[in-house]
């Protein structure tokens, strides 16, 4: 058995890759909504998650193939999201 992969430090993007409304990869982690969720409200809760974990905002790459686009967010720990250059 192998040990987990700890996560990136606080100033590395995480790195979001989503194929389509139900699945994505954070850090090369498989994640899926659930039926009738989006996998974007996963995304952000994981990633929420993670800042109130290092009590501060973590910043993250996101490439969403189902527009063809990438975009950089900043994700507080309280849930709020500002974008970044």
């Amino acid at each position: 058995m192998t040990e987990p992969t700890p996560p990136p430090p606080a100033t590395a993007d995480a790195q979001v890759h989503v194929f389509s409304p139900n699945a994505g990869l954070i850090d090369g982690v498989p994640v899926t909504a659930p039926p009738y969720g989006d996998i974007q409200d996963v995304v952000l809760s994981i990633l929420q998650q993670r800042a109130q974990q290092l009590g501060a905002p973590t910043p993250a790459t996101i490439t969403d193939n189902r527009y063809g686009g990438a975009i950089r967010l900043l994700i507080h720990p309280d849930g709020t999201t500002e974008q970044l250059g």
